[in-house]
């Protein structure tokens, strides 16, 4: 969708009169993203739990070296399948939802149907060029000649990698509609879980590279089945939303899905790139066995964003619906609220990381990782900062300013790129870290001038500031007290943990009108 055509939609000056109505459409909207996302944050806790149990169990049971070489592997084939969506998934979510809240639906199915196969026929296009360049890509992370089981994991997750595109864009099909469910209980559950098992059973059987590559694409066709099942389900208890449209419609009606879809496939590439292009670039720059240990480090800052991402996911449709009608009273009370619940569940978690990074590493990992708590802090650090900005790449891009968020994203895995390459050679892991952290800020700066120029919306409120606050005094100075008085000690360090924890709920039960979503 054009920006002129966005501007006009979603200016202040187009708000009718009823100022009631719209805080009674906030309200109910931030009833359901509480209810979806109090599920899906459940569901996304356990996934981010089974998903850091997988590194654990990689990084114990194989070599540095070879663990290292499959995360690099499969942080390239994530982004491959970012590639082959060509934002297909967050088209679908946008436009599925903007036209069931207008009573829009007869284009519906054309898009589903057009989203569809040109993203499967991308995801075809790269399987190819996979097979055509195993050998090379196996050479160039492995730093020397590749092996057969370098060359064979490359071309499992190659074959996996239309199931998973198809796995993505189905689930993608059920947000737009507003049902969370199959999100909650396949991707937060059934995958994971089975992919847990899966590779428990190749850490038991002593498995090569090549199955336990098996083992980890493998749980992606029973998730696909699942899904398709799931959106056939929604259309036949909803068979209007999926209903044919007339022709004169479509072509329009697709030239306006592509506009917005192109820009935003793009950006979510380059998001996908800025978050795992790291590891491949640690792999070839300092060695599989410095990858594995940045990506332990990496995959814990998961656990801090298991409640972003859950609230995103269902804050989108609601969030789209706000703007398609115009409500930016309503559009900025919702994203002041997800700033405020983002803050609270999130910033606990990453200043546990600042503090206790070298614990927890040794702990978990083993003592050859401990060297990477100072990549850890700082990545910590810059998702405080990234989480105290707000949902604001979620405002742009359902306020159809995909193109905006493309720049930001692109002008931000740059940066992290031209900042490994330069750093990374001098100062390992931390380098890379140091360079990913500050493109983490450099994204969310621009994405906050954007929202509050563009979309009117300004997420930060005195209840998130306040909440800023209370984390960082109860999570940060009381931790860092303790570690300084008491002993080092594992028991003495987690006491220190659980007194703040106790403060912290204390503190939640007294503010707990100022999180509830009625307020």
């Amino acid at each position: 969708m054009s920006d002129s055509a966005d501007r006009q939609q979603i200016s202040p000056t187009q708000l009718p009169p009823h100022q009631d109505q719209h805080q009674q459409d906030a309200g109910r909207s931030l009833k359901r993203i509480a209810r979806s996302g109090g599920a899906n944050l459940l569901g996304s806790g356990l996934s981010a739990i089974v998903g850091f149990a997988l590194i654990v169990l990689i990084s114990r049971r194989w070599d540095p070296e070879t663990a290292g070489l499959f995360f690099a592997v499969s942080s390239i084939f994530l982004i491959a399948v970012a590639v082959s969506q060509l934002g297909v998934d967050q088209g679908l979510v946008r436009f599925l939802a903007w036209n069931t809240a207008r009573n829009q639906t007869s284009v519906n199915r054309h898009l589903v149907r057009n989203g569809v196969t040109v993203s499967l026929c991308a995801a075809a296009s790269l399987v190819v060029a996979a097979v055509v360049f195993s050998r090379p890509l196996a050479e160039l992370l492995r730093g020397g000649p590749a092996s057969e089981q370098t060359m064979g994991m490359v071309l499992v997750f190659a074959v996996a990698l239309p199931v998973a595109a198809g796995y993505e864009l189905m689930l993608a099909i059920t947000r737009g509609f507003a049902h969370m469910g199959p999100t909650i209980y396949i991707e937060r559950l059934v995958r994971p879980l089975v992919q847990l098992g899966a590779v428990l059973a190749a850490a038991l059987t002593h498995a090569d590279l090549l199955w336990l590559a098996v083992a980890w694409t493998g749980p992606y066709v029973v998730s696909l089945v699942c899904a398709a099942a799931a959106v056939a389900h929604i259309a036949r208890k909803r068979p209007g939303i999926l209903g044919k449209g007339a022709r004169s419609t479509d072509r329009a009606a697709r030239g306006e899905f592509w506009r917005f879809t192109i820009p935003r496939g793009l950006s979510r590439m380059a998001l996908v790139a800025l978050q795992r292009a790291d590891i491949a670039l640690v792999t070839i720059l300092a060695g599989p066995a410095e990858a594995a240990i940045y990506t332990a480090v990496t995959r814990f800052l998961v656990l801090g964003q298991l409640a972003n991402t859950a609230i995103q996911q269902v804050s989108e449709p609601q969030l789209a619906r706000l703007l398609a009608n115009a409500n930016i009273a309503g559009t900025r009370r919702v994203a002041q609220k997800l700033t405020l619940w983002s803050v609270a569940l999130t910033w606990p978690i990453h200043l546990t990381a600042f503090v206790f990074a070298d614990v927890v590493l040794g702990t978990l990992f083993g003592p050859d990782y401990e060297e990477g708590s100072s990549a850890l802090r700082i990545l910590a650090l810059a998702m405080l900062f990234s989480t105290a900005m707000g949902p604001v790449d979620t405002l742009l891009n359902m306020a159809g300013r995909s193109t905006q968020s493309l720049v930001n994203t692109t002008t931000a895995l740059a940066f992290d790129v031209v900042g490994c390459l330069l750093l990374v050679p001098h100062w390992g892991i931390f380098g890379a870290a140091t360079a990913w952290a500050g493109a983490i800020c450099l994204r969310n700066i621009m994405c906050f001038f954007q929202v509050r120029k563009s979309v009117h919306v300004t997420p930060v409120s005195r209840a998130a500031v306040f909440m800023i606050f209370a984390t960082t005094v109860i999570f940060l100075l009381l931790p860092v007290l303790g570690r300084i008085l008491l002993p080092a000690q594992i028991p003495f360090q987690a006491s220190i943990l659980g007194i703040s924890c106790l403060f912290y709920a204390g503190l939640l039960g007294v503010k707990r009108r100022m999180i509830s979503p009625k307020t």
